[in-house]
């Protein structure tokens, strides 16, 4: 009954190599290498460092304020040279 299942020592050899092989590719396909890591890792590190020196909103948010005051500083510089311009163009010898 059982003589058409025996298998010899070769053939189950054969057959557990495989089974074994395309699991282990199989395995290896879904994780990744040591080398992907090492990038991944390295990318990380450089992201955290670009996002540590960023400004932050306060920061960000007194640039603005400066750049206001400095904004109404140039309009009265420049009304000022302007009313110097016009002095001189009403002047003119």
């Amino acid at each position: 009954m059982f003589e058409t299942l025996k298998l010899n020592f070769s053939e189950a050899n054969w057959i557990v190599t495989t089974i074994l092989g395309i699991y282990i590719w199989f395995i290896n396909k879904q994780s990744a290498s040591a080398k992907e890591m090492l990038d991944l890792r390295m990318r990380v590190v450089e992201l955290e460092n670009t996002v540590k020196d960023m400004p932050s909103k306060v920061d960000v948010e007194n640039l603005r304020g400066e750049l206001n005051s400095l904004n109404k500083q140039m309009d009265s510089v420049q009304h000022g040279v302007r009313r110097i311009e016009q002095w001189l163009i009403d002047n003119k010898k």
